[in-house]
């Protein structure tokens, strides 16, 4: 594991900063597996898919609404590529297992790229990627996405356990990163009931697709908050306490939309009640962010942890 060394003083400016953080990531790609550059390849892949048809979106003059749309190219090919990278990423933090590795990197890399494949070609071909069933061939692609779906949920599910079990990191690191893998096991929850019920709309104005999009980039923005606070120079125990401040109200806006969701009440449908959680939420969240970003160029004097 890479260690952050954070200077006597701290950081005194940006330049010294940038120069660190980009250290502690190239030290992450030297120490990193095999199977884990496989993963960090399939998702900077996948990201240059997604920013390709964000192009094609822009020369055509394509539509982001609809069932066929350049918005999910885009999107699953932005999602599936960060997911691909935060794997990745967290198994510097677990023990090398050259098998285990592979068996499960490996298959999260086939599943996200076969899934990103099959919905872009479904695109270019003009029809519906998801719940198409009109022609033989497009209902046995719609089924291997699923199939797909399902080897990359058990592989995510693993890697969350695995989180619990043998995560090697500062205490706020690990927190960060656990509090991230299991929202994204939720996301693959949300996913299911999203087939399951035919589709996006659950009764009369529900959104599934803003939980499950909440969720499904906790593992992106919860460990990031993580990974900033090690270039704190502040204790430990309280960055544990701001990546737990953090998480709490990041999981409670998850709530308050799948309320929305589940109650069939559109996303800006807000009782006043939700409306309040919501804000506060959201308030508490970008807060713990805030603090972070201002600590590390201005950094407080270490304390006891």
């Amino acid at each position: 594991m890479s260690e952050v060394i954070f200077p006597p003083g701290g950081f005194k400016n940006a330049g010294t900063l940038i120069r660190a953080m980009v250290a502690t990531l190239r030290s992450y790609w030297s120490q990193a597996e095999d199977y884990q550059k496989f993963l960090y390849f399939t998702g900077g892949l996948l990201l240059v898919s997604a920013v390709f048809h964000t192009g094609v979106l822009i020369v055509t003059g394509g539509s982001l609404a609809g069932d066929v749309s350049w918005r999910k190219p885009i999107l699953f090919g932005e999602a599936f590529g960060l997911n691909a990278l935060s794997l990745a990423w967290v198994m510097t933090f677990l023990p090398k297992r050259r098998v285990r590795g592979w068996l499960l990197l490996g298959t999260a890399g086939l599943a996200f790229l076969g899934e990103t494949f099959l919905i872009d070609m479904q695109q270019w071909r003009g029809v519906p990627s998801h719940f198409n069933s009109s022609t033989s061939f497009d209902a046995a692609v719609f089924s291997t996405m699923g199939t797909l779906i399902v080897f990359a949920g058990v592989v995510i599910t693993v890697v969350t356990l695995w989180t619990f079990l043998s995560l090697q990191a500062p205490r706020s690191l690990t927190w960060a990163i656990r509090a991230g893998m299991v929202l994204l096991v939720v996301a693959q929850f949300f996913g299911y009931l999203i087939i399951a019920n035919g589709g996006n709309t659950f009764g009369a104005a529900g959104a599934m697709k803003v939980p499950h999009a909440l969720t499904i980039h906790a593992a992106q923005v919860l460990p990031l908050l993580g990974w900033l606070l090690l270039f704190t120079n502040w204790s430990e125990s309280r960055r544990v306490q701001t990546v737990i401040l953090g998480a709490t109200a990041f999981t409670v806006l998850v709530a308050v939309y799948t309320f929305q969701t589940f109650t069939g009440r559109a996303p800006s449908d807000l009782s006043w009640p939700a409306a309040l959680v919501l804000g506060i939420s959201v308030a508490i969240f970008a807060a713990a962010y805030l603090v972070t970003l201002l600590a590390l160029l201005r950094p407080t004097p270490q304390s006891a942890a």
